[in-house]
């Protein structure tokens, strides 16, 4: 039998939704039923799973709502370290898995300090990955019955207070104890986790079990696979798999999988764009630039400022990154991506075309099994995938 993992495909699933969320007019009410609906056709058409992204909705609440209208698929959750206790965690991914048969899988999200703030995490920036560590290192212990020690980490209370009384004081048996029982995953619920910068490799190297990147261009995407393996090898580890987080438009033929995906931008408009687009800058900038005075980390994506103060969408043309591959808009990311980290990248193209492009990833750079990918509508454009790409790909895991 071959040990060689099979192509494993999730789906982005959240209550925000519509053909095009990132516009007011474009998105749907939030409606519980399609929530539903979508999961339901996810389990039914040979995905792997679904990631469940951020959002004012609690993701933990929300998929383990869906436990009972699916039957196979994986739900990815993301979770701030810090935000629950880890024995709580540990607690609540036990009762998870044993409801659903061993489901869940964790995707670790160190956030920034918008949303932590609010919640009381005021763990500075620089220390947030050490505290990430020992939260996961935690977690893992309590869902696989060993005790967990707080001592000398983030949750150690006197590293909190400062009270030098409790140094020595006995601590019970029973306070030490596992979780009686599970587990139901082994040894534990799989951390799938990013991090592009070298501190954020070198945090996922010692914690995280499938290590995920954002698509790009596929020489950006190597070089980044390349150097977070190379991380998890100096701390002795090897990761159980690597996966690209993208978008992702698959149709009949490439023109209509082209114009679907340019429809998307041309439902913003130009002169919204443009407004959109020089609010974010003024933002993330501080109001150092704005989009008349913003200069852009390459010549492609200059091009993409420069069209806007001309008054017009960048075309097609000028948003191919290489062939098959665009940048584009998202929910999650309403704009274009101009610093290059590609988080709103799509792949756009025939079945068969696209088929051949997640192979040369899965061949070519090292641990590659699976792919996270959004589109909308969510049920509609996932049914796409199913009909269109699936059948071109002779591995399916689902």
């Amino acid at each position: 039998m071959s040990t060689i993992p099979g192509t494993k495909i999730l789906w982005y699933l959240k209550h925000i939704d519509g053909r095009h969320p990132w516009t007011a007019a474009g998105r749907y009410e939030p409606d519980f039923g399609r929530l539903i609906r979508t999961a339901k056709a996810l389990d039914q058409s040979g995905f792997y799973g679904a990631l469940h992204g951020t959002s004012n909705n609690d993701p933990l609440v929300s998929v383990a709502a869906l436990i009972a209208a699916t039957e196979r698929l994986r739900f990815l959750i993301p979770v701030y370290p810090g935000l629950t206790n880890p024995r709580l965690l540990a607690k609540q991914a036990l009762t998870f898995d044993q409801y659903s048969g061993g489901r869940l899988l964790i995707n670790i999200v160190n956030g920034q300090d918008p949303q932590l703030r609010p919640y009381g995490q005021l763990v500075p920036h620089e220390r947030r990955y050490a505290q990430s560590v020992e939260y996961w290192r935690l977690f893992t212990s309590f869902y696989e019955g060993g005790p967990g020690v707080y001592d000398g980490t983030y949750l150690d209370t006197r590293h909190v207070t400062g009270d030098k009384t409790q140094v020595g004081a006995p601590i019970s048996a029973d306070h030490l104890a596992g979780i009686p029982y599970g587990p139901f995953q082994t040894p534990h619920v799989p951390l799938w986790g990013a991090g592009a910068s070298p501190a954020g490799q070198d945090h996922a190297g010692q914690i995280v079990e499938v290590y995920l990147s954002f698509l790009r261009g596929f020489d950006a995407v190597a070089a980044q696979v390349r150097a977070a393996r190379a991380a998890a090898a100096r701390h002795g580890r090897e990761f159980q798999g690597v996966g690209i987080h993208g978008s992702l438009i698959v149709r009949r033929t490439t023109r209509q999988a082209e114009d679907a995906f340019y429809e998307g931008l041309a439902a913003v408009g130009a002169e919204q764009f443009a407004a959109d687009t020089d609010e974010r800058i003024r933002r993330t900038t501080g109001g150092t630039f704005d989009l008349s005075t913003f200069v852009a980390p390459d010549a492609q994506r200059q091009g993409w400022i420069d069209a806007l103060r001309a008054g017009r969408l960048p075309t097609l043309d000028e948003l191919r990154i290489e062939p098959g591959v665009y940048a584009g808009l998202t929910e999650f990311i309403p704009l274009l991506d101009y610093s290059g980290g590609g988080a709103a990248t799509y792949l756009v193209g025939a079945g068969e075309e696209v088929a051949a492009r997640l192979r040369r990833y899965r061949t070519e750079i090292p641990g590659v099994d699976r792919f996270i990918f959004s589109g909308w509508p969510l049920e509609e454009e996932a049914l796409q995938v199913a009909d269109h790409l699936f059948p071109y790909i002779d591995d399916l895991e689902s």
